[in-house]
């Protein structure tokens, strides 16, 4: 459908746009190209947030919300992605920086999660944190611990290291008192 625009340029419109993405091939497959495709219009960029904001008075947060597309992936093209200088260094310095609360996983990330758990999901509380501390002081190891509660390692070394930042480090040795 044809619809004139502010600007009075005929611009192509989507009659309806696309749902949510459902699987991770789908958003695997719409960031993949040399362009990604404005999923409002239908025009295709290389980044598309300052045209969304340009032409759609829309912020990228609001466009992954709407689309179901994930908070952590940038809508940029996989090409103008590999061009970016964006190393795996350098991406996780800025996790370990940014400051933004967490958001919602985007719907298929959801999906996936609950398919993984299984019929065996289980929820660990104040026992279970308990067990894998004396567990630990009893000098075993994260993987062993595992195999004695049946469960990943990586839940064991998750509460190990949430034991850790809740406890405040104590100092040894002497404080010196003015005199």
């Amino acid at each position: 459908m044809l619809v004139r625009s502010e600007d009075n340029a005929l611009t192509l419109m989507r009659a309806k746009p696309p749902a949510a993405f459902k699987t991770r091939s789908d958003i695997a497959r719409y960031f993949g190209g040399n362009t990604i495709e404005c999923l409002i219009c239908g025009r295709r960029f290389k980044r598309l947030h300052t045209h969304l904001a340009a032409k759609h008075g829309m912020a990228a947060d609001d466009y992954k919300k709407r689309f179901g597309l994930p908070w952590t992936r940038g809508l940029t093209s996989a090409t103008s992605l590999a061009n970016s200088g964006w190393t795996d260094e350098r991406k996780a310095k800025a996790r370990k920086l940014a400051l933004t609360p967490r958001r919602e996983l985007a719907p298929f990330l959801k999906t996936e999660a609950v398919e993984h758990l299984g019929v065996n999901a289980q929820a660990f509380g104040g026992k279970f944190d308990a067990r894998v501390r004396a567990l630990a002081q009893k000098g075993l190891g994260i993987r062993a611990i595992a195999r004695v509660l049946k469960v990943a390692h990586t839940t064991v070394l998750e509460r190990i290291k949430r034991s850790r930042k809740r406890k405040p480090k104590r100092r040894r040795g002497k404080i010196s008192s003015p005199m």
